[in-house]
């Protein structure tokens, strides 16, 4: 310490030293091919897509959550408008455990006035963690799920909330894998200094993989992947839409065209390349 006298004050110098925040809490280095989520975590994500929010499921599934500790929200515009306060309201709930959220990007809804409205996933994201106490945002990991993946877009969910994870099949093998590096990169007080415990280039590179084509229909039922079956559904499903009516002039029917158009471009994207699909399109 020290002290010095000047002409129109006293300064006092006083250094002590302080290790960061978490830095006592390092563990065992986390190693991606046995990485788990810590007990009693719950999943709770947002899509407005039916068949996606069941995908969501699947992959909480996948990654060792419970059903019984998991909640998709997204099947009307009342679960995607109150959003935010429920995340809010269950973290105040659920004190001192862990939530994975899961947020499509764009969330399409409409409202009484059936006047169509796209919400961002990420800015309901945003709103959440500065509603939160900071000892609740420590427990929640946001992931913003998207098929839009441009350095731009991934730097905006990358600062509205902790990760991005791209809108593509992923092998049931691969989920735990693929969350590794997001976790640690949520909670580096974590991992050790060890190098086996930060991912090589052959384990990104087999990250990667994690969302290349599955040949067999055996191995859809392991992935987290749109069916073909569930394709042909959405095409019939518009192709009735077109015959209820003169779209031209019933604004409605126009708008619900629309957003089943854009809910079957997300399900084409997570379905699994190689797919026989010519039938249902053709």
């Amino acid at each position: 310490c020290s002290i010095k006298f000047e002409e129109t004050k006293t300064v006092f110098t006083l250094k002590i030293p302080a290790k960061i925040y978490g830095t006592q809490r390092i563990t065992t280095p986390i190693d991606i091919k046995t990485f788990k989520l810590p007990d009693k975590i719950w999943g709770i994500a947002i899509d407005d897509s039916k068949i996606q929010m069941k995908l969501l499921g699947k992959f909480f599934e996948f990654a060792g959550i419970p059903s019984n500790r998991v909640h998709v929200f997204g099947k009307d515009a009342d679960e995607i408008m109150g959003f935010v306060d429920f995340v809010v309201n269950f973290l105040d709930e659920n004190k001192g455990e862990h939530v994975l959220l899961i947020a499509d990007e764009n969330l399409d809804v409409m409202d009484e006035a059936s006047k169509h409205t796209t919400i961002s996933g990420s800015q309901l994201v945003e709103n959440i963690r500065l509603r939160l106490l900071p000892e609740q945002e420590m427990l929640l990991v946001a992931l913003i799920r998207s098929a839009n993946d441009s350095s731009s877009d991934v730097a905006i969910y990358n600062s509205r909330a902790h990760g991005f994870l791209p809108k593509a099949p992923i092998k049931k093998a691969n989920i735990l894998e693929t969350l590794a590096p997001l976790w640690m990169a949520r909670y580096p007080e974590e991992v050790g200094d060890e190098e086996d415990s930060y991912p090589s280039r052959s384990t990104r590179k087999s990250r990667a993989d994690s969302f290349s084509s599955l040949e067999s229909s055996a191995s859809l039922n392991d992935a987290v992947a749109t069916t073909p079956i569930e394709i042909i559904q959405m095409v019939k499903e518009i192709s009735n839409l077109f015959s209820k009516g003169r779209i031209m002039e019933d604004r409605a029917l126009r708008q619900n065209i629309w957003e089943k158009l854009h809910a079957l471009k997300g399900d084409l994207l997570t379905l699994q390349v190689g797919s026989k699909i010519i039938t249902a399109v053709g």
